[in-house]
């Protein structure tokens, strides 16, 4: 049992998870660039909002520094408008990531089993709502996702739940200005509500389990 849940969720995530760092690497500069496009657009609100929509769902797949993005669409948008843009990006990138996930599954077909299936299905659900605000994390998880058939619908509750928060939180500190010790603050905040969202889902888990 464990050598299947090894095959079918460690050793993708582990894949998938040096691909995403050597992309990292080689398009490193990409992020100041994104940056740049943003800020020179800040004052057209539509332009500005298209533009953040589409580098947030390229998040699954470029390094895109969507921390900072999510900053930014809060002081150009407010509260409400920069969440809820980067909430749809983000959840739109973890639907592409899922099904690049099941569409490599399809071409390297797996031999694992129902058991292995069925603990992703569990396991994962702490994984993907604590690994949401964590880059390289998110993608994976959200790619190793698909690849183990995940039910769709449970993926994308618990990709919500995960960013929800985060959304709102770096965008409520994005409209008090861009300033670097407030990202830092916000950044900080994020890590400590990814930890607070593990425990209540692992307690949740664990008496779920036991009943």
């Amino acid at each position: 049992m464990q050598s299947k849940w090894l095959k079918s969720t460690v050793i993708p995530t582990l894949i998938i998870s040096v691909l995403i760092i050597l992309t990292f690497v080689l398009f490193g500069s990409i992020e100041d660039y994104f940056i740049s496009l943003l800020e020179e657009v800040q004052e057209q609100k539509l332009i500005y909002s298209i533009l953040s929509f589409l580098i947030l769902l390229s998040d699954i797949l470029l390094p895109v520094p969507s921390s900072i993005i999510m900053f930014i669409n809060g002081f150009v948008l407010g509260v409400v408008g920069g969440g809820l843009l980067s909430l749809f990006a983000l959840m739109g990138a973890s639907v592409v990531g899922y099904f690049l996930g099941k569409f490599s599954q399809n071409v390297f077909h797996s031999k694992a089993n129902i058991s292995a299936s069925s603990m992703v299905e569990s396991y994962g659900m702490i994984a993907i709502i604590v690994t949401r605000g964590m880059p390289v994390l998110a993608e994976a998880v959200s790619i190793v996702c698909g690849y183990n058939r995940m039910n769709f619908r449970k993926y994308l509750l618990f990709s919500f739940i995960g960013y929800l928060p985060l959304c709102f939180l770096y965008s409520f500190f994005g409209q008090l200005g861009q300033d670097k010790n407030l990202f830092l603050i916000t950044f900080f905040i994020s890590l400590l509500i990814a930890a607070v969202m593990w425990f209540i889902a692992r307690k949740f888990f664990l008496k779920k389990s036991g009943e």
